[in-house]
């Protein structure tokens, strides 16, 4: 004669006790949720103040005389260009022989020069932006320049060099000396003498 299983001891084995249709599964503490947050907030606050105790201040030492040279640089020919803007205009920077011959220059012609210096200078405003000054294609991850430097002598590039040689600023220091030579300013080139190799203090 067999035995009928015994429904009732079935599960006494199982993993999990049986679940009732008249209680409910305990869910995660509402705490739980609320300190994971406030542990990870306060995490992520502490290694942003550490980093930049340990990497802030040491940064800014080393990238501080480079951004001032660029400034400099960047300073001297939007200087030059609005200076060829004013002179052009008022005449009163121009050399005497240039003066006399730009007499026969009708008002049209001037205002054409004129107009020329004026759009020269909004481009040479908007293409040295800080923001493009400093663009990836420049600048490496580290903060290294990423463009060649041209030097004579086997030695650690030097700030200017590395100013002076940013394909951007090359091109306007370039642009700027042509124009004040060709306008005939006067101590033009004298005005460039910081510009390279010499006159760097």
């Amino acid at each position: 004669m067999s035995i009928p299983p015994n429904n009732s001891l079935s599960d006494i084995f199982s993993d999990s006790p049986p679940a009732s249709p008249t209680s409910k599964q305990p869910s995660e503490p509402s705490d739980i949720p609320r300190l994971r947050s406030t542990h990870v907030t306060n995490g992520y606050r502490d290694g942003i103040s550490a980093s930049k105790d340990q990497a802030l201040q040491p940064g800014f030492d080393e990238a501080y005389p480079l951004g001032a040279i660029l400034g400099l640089r960047v300073g001297y020919v939007l200087g030059v260009l609005e200076g060829l803007c004013g002179a052009h205009g008022s005449g009163k920077a121009l050399a005497p022989d240039t003066e006399r011959e730009g007499e026969g220059e009708t008002e049209a012609v001037r205002r054409e020069k004129a107009q020329r210096f004026v759009e020269l200078l909004a481009q040479a405003k908007e293409e040295l932006k800080i923001e493009k000054l400093f663009e990836k294609e420049y600048w490496e991850s580290d903060g290294m320049w990423a463009y060649d430097i041209d030097r004579k002598e086997e030695e650690d590039n030097t700030f200017w060099e590395v100013a002076d040689q940013h394909p951007v600023v090359r091109k306007w220091l370039g642009r700027a000396r042509d124009e004040a030579l060709r306008a005939e300013i006067r101590n033009a080139e004298e005005g460039f003498v910081g510009i390279g190799e010499a006159g760097r203090g």
